[in-house]
């Protein structure tokens, strides 16, 4: 449930990676007002296990952030460990 919300509200913002048609990673992301600005969040990137090490996750990192500086004025990373 919760990951669509985040598809059904940025749409632009949610995308996969795929190699020889099989889905290897994923980064979800928004964008909302915080404290008068415009804020890109990113909420989850995960690539199998099998394609780490590859660049995918910065791959799709970099592609969002992209999409998100055209009309945020940061972007945010929660990470836990």
């Amino acid at each position: 449930f919760t990951f669509r919300y985040f598809i059904n509200n940025w749409p632009q913002l949610c995308q996969l990676a795929k190699v020889d048609g099989k889905l290897v990673g994923v980064i979800v992301c928004r964008m909302e007002e915080h404290r008068g600005r415009m804020r890109g969040y990113i909420a989850m990137v995960a690539v199998e296990k099998t394609h780490r090490k590859l660049g995918i996750g910065s791959t799709l990192a970099k592609s969002a952030i992209k999409t998100m500086r055209e009309s945020c004025d940061e972007v945010v990373l929660e990470a836990e460990v």
